[in-house]
């Protein structure tokens, strides 16, 4: 799939950005699975590149928040990026189901949280950072580690949530081999893929899905039929999210999980949660405009408003006086014809022809001698 160009600056940007932190105290961007928002291009776990590859395709992309009415109405994809180690509630299971159900020609696309990009990319900054950031480098790789680690601490050895089976504890391993449905594997190069499993998804006795994808036996996606739409589960964003897309080979399978939607001009809904996923809502809210301060928790109303707010500090103090005590400047009067002579001269130096200024003097002189 051929990129568009703002896709490539948005990948040109994580890694120039990211690569400029390396030595300093500021922190890589690094929420999960947004896509609206000012941080969502800049964060390395972040969806923007993924869903610019399908406005790229044609289709028409939205976020949300919440699983309302209105999205229902409106998704014909679902992309589904929990910021959450847990398999999905089941409330949240049913609404969904429920909604592939209503419509055919409906795709779900669940991508498991076990992978985080921030990790990825200190250990990546290892290898080009000088004597000196190493030791920073490795500390920034430990943090994001244990981060990582505390968030997985309490999960059962394995989950079983009707849509699939999610085995924890086996050992870590970056995936170099390709397996599976011709669709997804042709054209792609496996010793180029810098894919990471650590929990491994398998088939629920209760679901009738496919794996069409897999390497040594570890499924990467499955495939399930609902009626006429369609379930599709990812293992894990390692080739999705900004920072992995800059893989080329990731980029190409994105794009077959793209093909898989079906034919442009879909509505794309990227559903953006945290722990315990979206909140249901039986109604939505009515649309209105905020007011008062409430404007400035809007965005993009909040970046504008404070642009503005600078720029008219800025105006206020060039209009404003001179800071001081004031002080009493000198009288001028046009009665004075020693601001003629001073006028006068300005004009001959300007000219800067001494023999003219001269001769002007000379001829002041005799005329007004008498």
């Amino acid at each position: 799939m051929k990129l568009p160009v703002n896709t490539f600056c948005r990948l040109a940007c994580v890694v120039f950005g990211c690569a400029l932190l390396v030595g300093c105290d500021e922190e890589v961007e690094n929420g999960y699975g947004q896509r609206a928002g000012i941080n969502a291009g800049k964060s390395v776990n972040g969806t923007s590149v993924f869903a610019d590859m399908f406005r790229h395709e044609g289709h028409n992309i939205y976020s949300a928040r919440t699983l309302s009415p209105r999205v229902a109405e409106r998704a014909d994809c679902i992309v589904w990026f929990p910021d959450d180690y847990e398999t999905p509630s089941e409330d949240v299971r049913e609404w969904l189901e429920q909604w592939l159900y209503e419509t055919p020609g409906r795709t779900l696309v669940y991508v498991a949280r076990d992978y985080d990009a921030a990790v990825d990319y200190w250990t990546r900054m290892k290898t080009g950072a000088s004597a000196t950031q190493k030791p920073l480098v490795q500390t920034q790789v430990l943090d994001e580690k244990n981060r990582v680690q505390q968030r997985r601490l309490g999960l059962p050895a394995s989950e079983d949530c009707e849509w699939f089976v999610v085995t924890r504890g086996a050992k870590p391993r970056e995936v170099r081999t390709l397996q599976g449905d011709s669709d997804w594997t042709e054209g792609i190069d496996p010793a180029k893929l810098d894919i990471e499993l650590n929990a491994r998804i398998e088939l629920s006795p209760m679901s009738t899905a496919d794996v069409v994808l897999q390497s040594e036996g570890d499924a990467l996606v499955l495939c399930d039929e609902w009626e006429d739409s369609q379930l599709i589960v990812v293992a894990n964003g390692s080739f999705l999210l900004n920072l992995p897309l800059i893989n080329h080979e990731h980029r190409k399978l994105a794009g077959k999980l793209i093909d898989e939607v079906g034919p442009a001009a879909k509505n794309v809904v990227f559903v953006e949660s945290g722990p315990g996923g979206p909140p249901i809502r039986e109604t939505d809210p009515a649309p209105q405009m905020p007011t008062g301060l409430a404007i400035f928790n809007l965005w993009p109303t909040n970046w504008i408003l404070f642009h503005l707010a600078i720029v008219g500090i800025l105006f206020c103090f060039v209009r404003m006086p001179i800071f001081g005590r004031p002080r009493q400047l000198p009288l001028v009067t046009t009665s004075d014809f020693g601001q003629h002579i001073d006028a006068m001269a300005t004009l001959l130096k300007r000219g800067g022809d001494r023999a003219y200024a001269m001769t002007r003097l000379l001829h002041y002189q005799q005329t007004t001698r008498d």
